[in-house]
Parts: C-alpha cells; sequence; structure tokens
C-alpha cells in the first residue's frame, strides 16, 4: 500500500479530538464497553488486544485482568489519566502505517476513525486488519457530529474497506445492545465485527453465536432513533442553524425587538 498522504488537515500537534470528552462520557462507555465485551467473549475471548485510538484506555480496562493489552493514540492523551498502565499504552501517529511487529487476538477502533483524513482511510483499516484477524469497529456517520469529525462515512463505506482486505462484516452486537439504555446510541448504531475470511473457524464461531442466540440482523447503514430524535428535532434543523447564520448585528436588532413586544 503507497503511503498516506498528509495535507496537514490540522496543525502539526494539534490535537485530533478532545481528551476532555473521555471524562465526561466516561461512567456510560465504561459500562458499554463492560456489556459489549462479556457479549464478545462467549464466542472469542481474546488474551491480548490493541485499541487503536484508545483514549483513556476505558475499554481495554474492561477486559479481564491478565490481558495482554495495547493502547495507541496521539500526543495529546493525558497519560495521567488513563486506566490502563503507562506500559501498555504508546504514541502513535493515527493517519500513518503502524507496525508493531506482532499480532493480536483482538483489534478494537470505535469511534476514532473519523477523526482520520479521507485520504487515510484504507491506511487506517490496513493497520488493524494488519494486527488482527477479528476487528471490533465503528466510526461516526454522516451529521452524526463531534470535534473534528473530519471523515464522516456510513457503515458500508468502512465495510467496503475491510472487505478489500479480506475481512467478512458480522453484526453479533447491536441487535442485542439496540434497545439498552445504558450504552452509547454510537455503539448500538455503528459497532460492527470483522474477521478474515481465511480464519473460518473464526468465521464459524461467530455465525454459530448469531444463529444460537438469535440475534437480529440490521442494515448494516443504519441511524439509532436517539440520534435521529437530536438531529431532526425542529431546533436543530432549522432555528439554531439559522441563527448561526444571521449577522451579529442582525441578531441584536431582532433581540431588541423581541424585548419591546
Amino acid at each position: 500500500m503507497a503511503p498516506c498522504p498528509r495535507f496537514q488537515l490540522i496543525p502539526s500537534g494539534a490535537a485530533m479530538y478532545d481528551f476532555e470528552w473521555h471524562k465526561s462520557h466516561g461512567r456510560q462507555t465504561s459500562r458499554s464497553a463492560e456489556i459489549v465485551i462479556a457479549l464478545l467473549r462467549a464466542f472469542h475471548d481474546p488474551t491480548s488486544v490493541l485499541d487503536v485510538g484508545c483514549g483513556d484506555g476505558r475499554w481495554l480496562a474492561g477486559f479481564p485482568a491478565g490481558t495482554d493489552i495495547v493502547g495507541l493514540d496521539g500526543p495529546w492523551t493525558d497519560q495521567s489519566r488513563l486506566l490502563i498502565p503507562t506500559e501498555s499504552f504508546r504514541v502513535a501517529d493515527l493517519e500513518s502505517r503502524l507496525d508493531l511487529g506482532r499480532h493480536f487476538d483482538l483489534a478494537v477502533s470505535l469511534e476514532v476513525a473519523e477523526h482520520v483524513g479521507a485520504e487515510c482511510a484504507r491506511q487506517f483499516v490496513d493497520n488493524l486488519t494488519r494486527h488482527a484477524d477479528i476487528v471490533l469497529f465503528g466510526a461516526a456517520i454522516p451529521y452524526q457530529g463531534g470535534f473534528r469529525h473530519i471523515n464522516e462515512r456510513w457503515q458500508s463505506y468502512w465495510a467496503g474497506l475491510f472487505d478489500a482486505q479480506g475481512y467478512q462484516l458480522f453484526d453479533p452486537f447491536r441487535g442485542q445492545i439496540w434497545d439498552l439504555p445504558e450504552v452509547s446510541f454510537w455503539y448500538k448504531q455503528n459497532m460492527l465485527l470483522y474477521v478474515r475470511r481465511s480464519r473460518g473457524e473464526l468465521i464459524d464461531r461467530v455465525q454459530t453465536y448469531i444463529r444460537e442466540q438469535r440475534v437480529n440482523q440490521l442494515p448494516v447503514d443504519i441511524v439509532h432513533p436517539e440520534r435521529y430524535e437530536a438531529i431532526a428535532s425542529y431546533d436543530q434543523i432549522a432555528f439554531k442553524p439559522l441563527l448561526r447564520r444571521l449577522p451579529a448585528r442582525t441578531l441584536g436588532k431582532a433581540y431588541s425587538l423581541l424585548r419591546r413586544g
């Protein structure tokens, strides 16, 4: 694969995302990880896990003690607030080729790829498939919104990139967590599993699990009602965006008229 071109979409050294986000969403993220990891371990119990874009390490911290974990993220990471040992964390450029020189039982990347430039999307997926035969992946869809979401794509876009790497898509979790209020909507909406096609025994395990648990298979491209309602509400699609486009002087006059009334 050719090197990923760097278009310098943000100044060198700037944050790819707001690290404070992990603090504000921490409790729900940890609970989401706890629920999903329990479901995962019913058919695939990894002894080694790589998380690309690990944030403060909450997903890695959700795996059982003794699991060999490695988390990668950018230099903006506040390592004093990691929930995993600092020796398990490595600073990495998530838009460049990564090669840790080893293989993992599972690679994870959740709500990270939308922060990576479109020109580096294939490289990002290649980094995941280079390190594991089974990948838990999800990324923001169009109009999901968030800090520096520069590459929001439908789930099928990423599925196509994994398919090009020889990975088959499975949906073993969304149907089970769709209605759980304690799980963040972006996991319920975006989280899919990809398995290398040459790993027939892994594919058999996933298919057996889906069949035996009678997991409802959702459309690949889908919006969760929690997000749809937020986007489709009147003040989101009409009033607030309109106000943002009005000149400050016009807003001032409108406010004065309202006060007179």
